[in-house]
């Protein structure tokens, strides 16, 4: 690898919501860690309507994806990235300006490879109060801290070392969901831990709908249900049937809001477990997965 040769490679999945992609593109545009540094690869999965990359920022490469999924668009890029650290966020997030460098300094820091999880704020971007839902996904929604702790972390901000697939294989393109949490658990199997550095922050615009929930949960239990092992699938199962008592603990606890709020995403939170119970049975009864 030669000097003109970019270090870093990010990437983006999108399907349909091309809209989104202004507060990330300002966002890459303002990174603190030199253009000359890294590359960007957005990958459409899709979208009725894609834009020329003509009409795109000069520093993003526009890649095609036929194939279904987030996961496949990803793996399409790692064909075409460069870098010995590719670095994987979401089309509708906002990294923070020191987002890259802070992730490339932990990097450089590494006596052996680990994958490096980064902090993800789920927060309103557009003014005005927040509504229910927006209330539960802040208090809720991609605690990255929680899931690093136990061994995993989501795609909306997680770098991999190139070293990392060449030895456990690229993501799992049966998935529309899930994938991340496969990767990092394969990962860790493999003797490769994952660290947590909350400092190298994206922000994540909150679900302000019910249908939005609704998406959500009908993808990530599509994914749970549907791929991976019988003994995985039969855990996800029971574990949808038990009260979410640890959530609820986690809801009332959070320091993310206050106490009116806590009530509101508490009642939120019991309203969405009977959806998911609803959710499962329907996914088992017609094996259909979910990839919006």
């Amino acid at each position: 690898m030669d000097a003109t040769t970019p270090k870093i490679s990010v990437i983006i999945p999108i399907f349909q919501h091309w809209e989104l992609t202004e507060g990330l593109f300002k966002a890459l545009d303002q990174q603190t860690q030199s253009k000359s540094h890294w590359e960007c690869f957005i990958v459409d999965n899709g979208s009725d309507v894609v834009p020329s990359e003509d009409s795109l920022p000069s520093f993003i490469t526009l890649l095609e994806c036929d194939t279904p999924g987030s996961y496949a668009a990803r793996n399409k890029a790692l064909k075409h990235a460069k870098g010995e650290l590719l670095v994987f966020t979401d089309a509708d997030c906002q990294p923070d300006p020191q987002w890259l460098e802070r992730i490339w300094s932990t990097y450089q820091r590494q006596s052996s490879p680990a994958l490096i999880a980064g902090g993800v704020t789920v927060k309103k971007f557009l003014p005005g109060k927040l509504n229910p839902v927006e209330v539960y996904d802040i208090a809720m929604g991609l605690p990255q801290d929680r899931y690093t702790q136990r061994g995993f972390a989501v795609t909306a901000n997680l770098s991999i070392p190139r070293l990392a697939f060449d030895r456990v294989g690229n993501f799992d393109e049966k998935r529309y969901s899930g994938g991340d949490m496969d990767f990092c658990l394969r990962s860790k199997k493999a003797g490769i831990p994952l660290v947590y550095i909350p400092e190298a922050n994206v922000n994540h615009p909150a679900r302000d709908s019910w249908d939005a929930l609704t998406c959500k949960m009908k993808r990530v239990k599509g994914g749970q249900l549907l791929c991976g092992t019988g003994k995985q699938k039969r855990s996800y199962i029971i574990k949808t049937l038990v009260p979410p008592i640890s959530r609820a603990w986690y809801a009332a606890t959070t320091h993310k809001t206050n106490l009116p709020q806590k009530w509101t995403t508490l009642w939120m939170l019991g309203a969405l477990w009977l959806l998911e119970i609803k959710i499962t049975f329907k996914i088992l009864a017609t094996g259909e997965k979910e990839r919006r």
